[in-house]
């Protein structure tokens, strides 16, 4: 005789969608086996924004010089 329960399916996510999840039902279901089914298991595509290659660097220039800003505690 089995005594086991079956396990509880997790809702899966819900692409371009706002999923949220309760912290007691992911202790629940096990952080784990929350992350095995729920998580991407490949890296994202990001999409080619069409930025051209002046646009990129001139926004490279500028999180630069953020970056600097902040570290002289401008």
């Amino acid at each position: 005789m089995d005594t086991t329960k079956p396990l509880e399916p997790i809702p899966p996510l819900r692409k371009g969608q706002w999923n949220s999840y309760s912290p007691a039902d992911i202790k629940r279901w096990g952080v784990q086996r929350f992350l095995d089914e729920v998580c991407e298991k490949e890296p994202i595509q990001i999409p080619d924004l069409g930025f051209t290659e002046e646009e990129n660097q001139r926004m490279d220039q500028i999180l630069k010089e953020e970056r600097e800003a902040t570290a002289n505690g401008l």
